[in-house]
């Protein structure tokens, strides 16, 4: 692999490295913490994060496989709506957890066994078929990357802002 990928892959899988160390700082009962009220909880950022990998490895693998492909977004409700749907608020916490690291490693060695790949697209779409975006491997690997780091952060806030 060329180094420059190797760069990509270990960038890609350092961050979650990053979300864990910020995770280790949060103590007992801070799980429910907020920045501000009204704001998501740490709970609700780690639940959030962990679904992000569950989307996104299906659509990466689709690009994979089947460049150019059509991957429609229907009927999303918006982040709280499914959020409070799925009880991001209030679920357990180590199997989102678990889920990330699985998922971290599954994409990292996927994209890695085809580097020649990673400018393949899908095409996202919504429910009646209008064309929304066109994202490629890389770019959606780098908005994994880069949404995760923003978490890291968020997390980070909440702990700053909770802690004397």
């Amino acid at each position: 692999m060329m180094n420059s990928n190797q760069n990509f892959i270990e960038t890609f899988t350092q961050v979650l490295k990053e979300f864990d160390k910020v995770l280790d700082e949060v103590p007992e009962g801070g799980l429910d913490w907020v920045e501000s009220e009204g704001e998501w909880s740490i709970r609700q950022v780690i639940h959030h994060v962990a679904e992000d990998c569950n989307v996104y490895a299906f659509i990466i693998e689709r690009a994979l496989a089947l460049p150019g492909s059509k991957v429609i977004l229907g009927e999303f409700p918006g982040n709280n709506v499914w959020a409070d749907s799925l009880g991001f608020g209030n679920r357990p916490i180590d199997t989102a957890i678990q889920l990330m690291h699985v998922h971290r490693k599954f994409l990292a060695e996927l994209v890695a066994f085809f580097p020649d790949r990673w400018e393949n697209t899908v095409r996202f779409a919504d429910e009646e078929g209008q064309q929304l975006a066109t994202r490629s491997v890389k770019a959606m690997m780098i908005m994994l990357t880069e949404h995760m780091h923003e978490h890291a952060i968020m997390i980070q806030n909440i702990l700053d802002a909770n802690v004397d």
